[in-house]
């Protein structure tokens, strides 16, 4: 890091200075990723692993020194005169850095002095703080209840393991796990409260010291994605809101309840749905869809991901919820699951492979610094692999029950993934607009935030339960600053792709392929537009309403017969 500290104040003498700075410091930022990657993933195998998170530690600390040794680069690449870094880029060495060099000078309104910014990367460890004591609470430190579960054996709820209670099929089982998680975050919600409240006055102090009109606003501009994008989902979600309201009261209906809550949102409502597979038998199902529709190249890179173990599969105790793909460039991406047996963890494979497939073939045709792709991107390929799964399913049966549980299946999808998201985005855009507004984000103030937005969305037959008003400290998104909004959008663009697919359009497996292989060597909305989509067109978000009324439609007609 020395060396490239002694490049500070020379980038604008020459082309050549120019590239041998980038090039030391984006070898040193590739090599030092795979082990802060390593130490990272060590620990969310066993978040009580104290060598584990020791390490982790160390990881970030050493990713911070580097984003501070390297800081100098993008505001003396401002300085340079246009006319100057035009001649500049004419040399081969540094015409490998367009992207990265446009993308610095798109932003250098926003870049301050050489000493702010390195105050600024030097802040990385005290900005990780709120998300690590989180994630440390929720993982390792709290405590998770019990419950009677079947056969009277006792089951522990922890958060990993949420959406394989929820769809059981015995509500008893359904309610007390739900009231007993809740009931958990809510007893620790002022403490978690107080890391969520940091973590958005983070986003406000590095938006107001960049000279953003607001932290949403700087979101947008690092992702080069217009406000219109954003304004067009939650006009879509609020211009359909009936539809959600509809469909709450069909499950109410169908379930036979008197009162819906959260606990009943995600059960299936046929017995078919009750199915369980094995990892082996869920991935045999994957593997033939990955061949059917998405091609050999497609397939062979899954296959190379069983075969290589990148995949670790099963809960363990410690082991941090959910499920993500990651990796480092010089290595594979890394699946990490938690299965639970269900087909909604079947479609988690799908999702996961999507990414690992998406980093996979970025890394391997695109160097370092072209290889990382936006998040406006990133939940594309896997949102995409999930919608045509489920057709591919839905094309395997025309028994009405098993086309049933399959619909109500993708209504979850398509309510968790897609208007469950902007539910999110909503929440979180309200708490960052009250803390720039200077009022407190307490318990209290969340907690109504939170409640009041879900009765929005799921209308009068929903009843709120107490404990659920803390359901805002169940999601570790939150702390990935405005990064649930992409689900929303990667999901329209994905049902945009996926059409392109099923109308049989020849060159679609081609293009598909062709923008996951771009990785971030384009700005995300050029990505999408070589795979046909345009999201400045407002038909890709409201379709995706239109196609939730006509799964509805069809559902409504099969339970009638």
């Amino acid at each position: 890091m020395e060396a490239l500290k002694a490049f500070k104040g020379t980038l604008g003498q020459s082309a050549e200075i120019l590239a041998d700075a980038l090039d030391l410091s984006f070898t040193i930022s590739r090599d030092a990723s795979d082990l802060f990657v390593y130490a990272a993933q060590w620990q969310t195998t066993d978040t009580r692993d104290a060598d584990a998170n020791q390490y982790q530690s160390r990881g970030r600390a050493l990713m911070a020194r580097i984003g501070q040794a390297s800081s100098f680069i993008a505001p003396e690449v401002a300085q340079i005169p246009a006319d100057q870094l035009a001649d500049f880029m004419t040399s081969p060495r540094l015409n490998t850095y367009a992207h990265v060099i446009d993308n610095m000078t798109r932003l250098k309104v926003h870049t301050r002095s050489t000493e702010v910014e390195e105050v600024l990367a030097g802040s990385a460890l005290l900005r990780g703080a709120p998300v690590q004591i989180y994630q440390g609470m929720v993982s390792a430190d709290i405590q998770w209840p019990e419950i009677d579960g079947e056969d009277g054996e006792k089951s522990k709820v922890i958060p990993a393991l949420f959406y394989s209670f929820m769809g059981n099929q015995d509500r008893r089982i359904r309610k007390d796990a739900a009231l007993a998680l809740f009931g958990t975050y809510n007893q620790f919600g002022h403490a978690l409260a107080g890391t969520y409240s940091a973590s958005v006055n983070k986003d406000i102090w590095l938006a107001r010291t960049r000279g953003y009109d607001s932290t949403l606003d700087m979101a947008l501009t690092q992702t080069n994605v217009p406000r219109s994008v954003v304004d067009t989902l939650v006009g879509a979600v609020h211009d359909n809101v009936d539809a959600i309201h509809d469909y709450v009261a069909l499950r109410k209906k169908v379930l036979e309840l008197d009162d819906f809550h959260i606990y009943d949102l995600y059960v299936g409502m046929v017995p078919a749905a009750e199915k369980k597979y094995t990892f082996v038998e869920g991935w045999g199902l994957a593997t033939r869809f990955w061949k059917e529709t998405m091609g050999e190249e497609y397939a062979a890179v899954a296959q190379r991901a069983l075969d290589d173990r990148w995949i670790d599969v099963y809960p363990n105790t410690g082991k941090q919820g959910g499920a993500y793909s990651w990796g480092s460039y010089n290595s594979h991406p890394y699946l990490f699951l938690n299965w639970g047996g269900t087909l909604e963890d079947v479609f988690t494979l799908v999702h996961e492979m999507g990414h690992s497939i998406h980093t996979a073939l970025a890394n391997e045709n695109n160097p370092f610094h072209d290889a990382d792709y936006s998040l406006f991107v990133a939940e594309v390929a896997s949102v995409a692999s999930e919608g045509l799964f489920f057709n591919w399913l839905l094309d395997q049966t025309q028994d009405p029950t098993e086309r049933l549980a399959l619909l109500n299946l993708r209504m979850n999808n398509i309510t968790g993934t897609f208007l469950r998201q902007i539910f999110f985005h909503e929440f979180e855009a309200a708490a960052h607009r009250a803390a720039e507004a200077g009022e407190p984000l307490t318990k209290g103030a969340l907690d109504t935030i939170w409640g009041d937005l879900w009765l929005e969305y799921y209308g009068k037959e929903a009843t709120l339960d107490d404990v659920y008003r803390s359901g805002w400290a169940r999601i570790p998104h939150f702390y990935r600053t405005f990064y649930v909004w992409v689900y929303a959008t990667s999901f329209a663009a994905g049902e945009a792709i996926s059409e392109r697919f099923r109308s049989g359009d020849e060159g679609a497996v081609e293009d598909y392929l062709a923008t996951l292989k771009l990785g971030g060597s384009v700005y995300p909305m050029e990505a999408l537009a070589r795979a046909g989509v345009d999201m400045n067109d407002p038909k890709v978000i409201s379709t995706v309403m239109d196609t939730y009324r006509e799964i509805l439609a069809e559902m409504e007609k099969l339970l009638a017969q």
